[in-house]
C-alpha cells in the first residue's frame, strides 16, 4: 500500500468519487467541495494508483484557557466499503498525527460520527453545552441595538479577515478556533449557511452564522452555529437583531457552554442539557508545548510529576517534571526511578487533553478510576474547569 499526499487532478477526481460513495453525495458536489478545499492536506492510501482510503488535515489555531495554540484538524476520513477493516484508516491516522506534530501543531481536533473509534487515537470529547430553544419574541424588548453599530451580510470573498479580527478580540473565547483562508469548510460550507457581520466605525465587532430548516409553508427554525462579540454592547445588538426574524423564524436554536450568560436577556426559553451536535474531540500532540503554553496562577509555586504513555507520538511518552512558578511552567523529562511513586500522576492522553482544555477538574475526570491523585495535583486553581465548546471561529 502506498500512502501519499493527494495532489494531481486525477487523484482529486478519485477522491471525489470515494467521498460520493462514503458520504452518499453526488460526485459533482464532491468535486466542487474539493476545489474549495484545495489548500488543505489530503492523504490517500493507494494500491496500483487506485485510491482506497483518504483523510485530510486542516490547519488553524485554537484558544485553550484563552491561550492561542496551533491546532490541526482531521476531516473526510473515508474508506471504500470494499476495502474496509484492513487497517487503512489506522495507518492514515498515525501518519497524519505524526505529520501534524512534526509540523509544530500542539493540538489536533475533529468532529466525528463515532467518538469511541477516535478515542483509540488519543482524542477525547471536550464539548459540553446547553441547547437553548427560543422564539425570537422571547428576547427581551428592552434589549436595544447600539445605533453606532451597522449590520451587513457577510461576503466570503472580502470579509474573511474581519472574522479573525473579531475572534482575536472577542470576550467569549472559551475554547474556540480561528482558521485560515478557507477554514469555514472545516465543519460546513459557505453555500450552506448564512452570516451577518456587525461593525462599529468600520471596525468588525461581532457576527453570527446560522442555517435555516423549513418547518412550515413560510416558517423556518434557525440553528445558530456560532456567534462572537467584542463587547457587551455588541452582544445586546446581536440579540436585539434576532428579534427581527419574528415573522419568518419559529424557533432559534443555539448551543452554549454552561456558563454562557444569556438567560437574563430572555423572557422565556426551553433548554435541554446535552452535547452539541457532532461534539468536537481534541487530542494533545505536543505535551511539553501544551503545558508550557498555558498561564498559571502567579501565586502558586509547585513541582508536579506526570507519567504518560502515547502509542502514536512517542515523544510524549515518559515521566515529566513540571516546575510551576510565577505563572509559567517549565517541563522536562525525568527518570521515573528518581521520583517517589506517590508523587507521579499516571494519566492517559485522552484524560490529560480534557484536563488541559478545561473539560473537568482532575478529581472529576478520575473519580471512576482507581487512580491515586498526588496531593500537589489537587490544587484547585492550577487546572480549574472552564466553559468548554469548540465553536468554530474561522
Amino acid at each position: 500500500m502506498d500512502y501519499r499526499e493527494i495532489s494531481t487532478k486525477e487523484e482529486f477526481d478519485q477522491l471525489a468519487e470515494l467521498a460520493a460513495t462514503c458520504f452518499h453525495e453526488s460526485v459533482e458536489d464532491m468535486k466542487n467541495d474539493f476545489k474549495e478545499l484545495s489548500e488543505q492536506y489530503f492523504l490517500g492510501a493507494f494500491e496500483d494508483n487506485n485510491l482506497q482510503a483518504a483523510a485530510d488535515g486542516r490547519f488553524f489555531e485554537i484558544f485553550i484557557r484563552n491561550q492561542l495554540f496551533k491546532c490541526a484538524g482531521i476531516a473526510f476520513v473515508m474508506t471504500d466499503p470494499v476495502h474496509r477493516r484492513k487497517g487503512l484508516v489506522n495507518k492514515l491516522m498515525e501518519i497524519l498525527l505524526r505529520k501534524m506534530k512534526d509540523d509544530g501543531y500542539v493540538y489536533s481536533a475533529l468532529w466525528p460520527f463515532e467518538h469511541k473509534f477516535y478515542s483509540n487515537y488519543g482524542y477525547a470529547s471536550i464539548e459540553k453545552a446547553i441547547s437553548y430553544k427560543i422564539k425570537p419574541s422571547n428576547i427581551r424588548k428592552d434589549i436595544q441595538k447600539d445605533e453606532n453599530i451597522s449590520i451587513i451580510r457577510y461576503d466570503q470573498s472580502k470579509d474573511f479577515e474581519k472574522l479573525n479580527k473579531i475572534a482575536n478580540n472577542a470576550v467569549n473565547k472559551y475554547t474556540r478556533i480561528i482558521g485560515k483562508a478557507d477554514a469555514w469548510k472545516l465543519r460546513t460550507y459557505p453555500q450552506r449557511f448564512k452570516m451577518y457581520l456587525f461593525e462599529r466605525d468600520d471596525e468588525p465587532v461581532g457576527y453570527f452564522c446560522y442555517k435555516l430548516k423549513k418547518t412550515g409553508e413560510y416558517q423556518h427554525d434557525m440553528n445558530i452555529l456560532d456567534f462572537a462579540y467584542v463587547d457587551i454592547s455588541t452582544k445586546k445588538t446581536i440579540l436585539s437583531f434576532l428579534r427581527n426574524f419574528e415573522s419568518d423564524v419559529k424557533h432559534i436554536m443555539i448551543n452554549l457552554p454552561y456558563e454562557e450568560e444569556i438567560l437574563s436577556y430572555l423572557i422565556d426559553y426551553n433548554t435541554e442539557h446535552k452535547f452539541a451536535s457532532w461534539p468536537g474531540m481534541l487530542r494533545v500532540l505536543d505535551l511539553k508545548k501544551c503545558l508550557e503554553g498555558l498561564d498559571y496562577p502567579k501565586k502558586i509555586s509547585t513541582e508536579l510529576y506526570l507519567k504518560i504513555e502515547d502509542n502514536i507520538i512517542e515523544e510524549n511518552t515518559g515521566t515529566w517534571k513540571l516546575e510551576i512558578n510565577k505563572g509559567k511552567c517549565i517541563v522536562v523529562k525525568t527518570p521515573e526511578e528518581a521520583v517517589s511513586k506517590d508523587r507521579i500522576l499516571e494519566i492517559s492522553v485522552n484524560k490529560i487533553t480534557q484536563l488541559l482544555a478545561g473539560y473537568a477538574t482532575l478529581p472529576k475526570l478520575l473519580e471512576a478510576e482507581e487512580t491515586e491523585i498526588p496531593e500537589e495535583w489537587l490544587e484547585p486553581h492550577l487546572f480549574p474547569s472552564v466553559p468548554c465548546s469548540i465553536m468554530v471561529w474561522f
